[in-house]
């Protein structure tokens, strides 16, 4: 890894926690969220999701170990976010600005097929997102490749507008 690159990791990693510590003060003061945790993605999250695979209730097939890796080492302004509900790992979300960066795209987001009821995964990750956008002066948000048309009318009631011709969402911020 050049210099360069790994100033740029560490440099995106510091601006990634902050922006997690906000959002968990967010959810540390949220009675309604008790026992959630946002975190960076790290070995034991992705050790986690290998769980996952088991299970008769998962959506997708995406190896999180491999494709966590590769992303990170060619995004180190990627945005990533493991979110806890105590020891367990609720979700994974994995996405990176445009290489303009003017936007921040969500490229996978998967919630653990035995999360607990109630718990609302992706609101957790748009707060953060939205926290991760600002930071770097983006002003849109963008969701990638929605799984199907009950989710693309979830992301909906967040106020994302559907582009059907590129298979993506989007807000203005």
């Amino acid at each position: 890894m050049l210099a360069t690159h790994r100033d740029a990791e560490e440099r995106y990693t510091r601006i990634r926690q902050a922006v997690l510590d906000e959002v968990n003060k967010d959810l540390i003061s949220s009675s309604k969220q008790m026992g959630l945790r946002c975190k960076l993605i790290d070995q034991v999250a992705l050790l986690q999701t290998q769980r996952w695979s088991t299970s008769a209730r998962r959506r997708v097939d995406w190896q999180w170990v491999e494709g966590y890796s590769l992303f990170k080492f060619r995004h180190p302004k990627r945005f990533e976010m493991a979110l806890w509900h105590g020891s367990n790992l609720v979700s994974l979300s994995l996405g990176r600005p445009t290489y303009n960066g003017s936007k921040l795209r969500l490229d996978f987001i998967e919630g653990s097929p035995e999360k607990p009821e109630g718990v609302k995964v992706f609101e957790h990750t748009f707060v953060a997102m939205v926290g991760y956008a600002q930071v770097l002066g983006a002003d849109e948000l963008r969701v990638m490749n929605p799984i199907n048309t009950d989710v693309k009318r979830y992301y909906e009631t967040f106020g994302l507008n559907y582009v059907p011709k590129s298979d993506y969402l989007y807000i203005r911020l």
